[in-house]
């Protein structure tokens, strides 16, 4: 379930991670609900890499602006996304 909230330093982002797929995608399930479908296993941290980068790509900043804040070993993770308005955040995620 995706959760976009503010925060002081941007957004945070509440997503569901689904890796091992064939192809990188956000997927929305429902309204307010979407994963995140990356490539890599998630060993030592490769699925986590992969959902930063793709992230960072897809909202057009640099990768050390998106921290994993919740989750780091769990499919459900709470990112935040510094310097984006939660609305920029949504529409960068439709593809608006």
């Amino acid at each position: 379930m995706v959760m976009i909230e503010s925060h002081n330093k941007g957004t945070l982002l509440s997503i569901r991670v689904k890796p091992r797929s064939k192809r990188q995608a956000i997927i929305f399930a429902e309204e307010d609900a979407c994963s995140i479908h990356v490539k890599a296993a998630p060993t030592r941290g490769q699925a986590n890499i992969e959902v930063i980068k793709f992230l960072a790509k897809t909202f057009g900043i640099p990768t050390n602006r998106i921290q994993i804040i919740v989750g780091e070993k769990s499919s459900t993770k709470i990112l935040l996304i510094e310097g984006m308005t939660p609305q920029s955040v949504k529409v960068a995620l439709k593809g608006e």
